[in-house]
């Protein structure tokens, strides 16, 4: 496949930051709350959420719009689009450099991988 000569490479670590979720332990999951983020939550939109009640770190809240990236068991990106809530391990969240990349077409790089 050819590139147009104006595109340059870079390594996908220059093209975001990559933020892990955190790592909830089952006694923190709770039934009312901000929704936890697991993989199966992206992968099937059917199946239910564990809850957080608790206040976490900054960088593991997640909104709509964001770019999250699951890199364990299944790996996938996904745009999410389901409201405030906070992230579990085993994704990313791609916070993307826009010097270097727009979310979209870092989103559909990752499809492609």
């Amino acid at each position: 496949m050819t590139f147009p000569s104006t595109w340059k490479t870079h390594k996908l670590g220059e093209l975001a930051q990559y933020i892990n979720g955190k790592a909830f332990k089952p006694e923190e999951w709770k039934t009312s709350g901000l929704p936890i983020i697991r993989i199966q939550n992206l992968t099937d939109r059917s199946k239910p959420f564990n809850y957080c009640d608790q206040a976490v770190e900054q960088r593991y809240y997640v909104n709509d719009g964001d770019l999250l990236i699951s890199w364990s068991a299944t790996l996938g990106s996904f745009i999410w689009d389901r409201g405030p809530a906070v992230l579990n391990q085993h994704i990313f969240k791609a916070i993307p450099n826009a010097e270097l990349v727009e979310r979209d077409f870092l989103h559909f790089l990752m499809l492609e991988c």
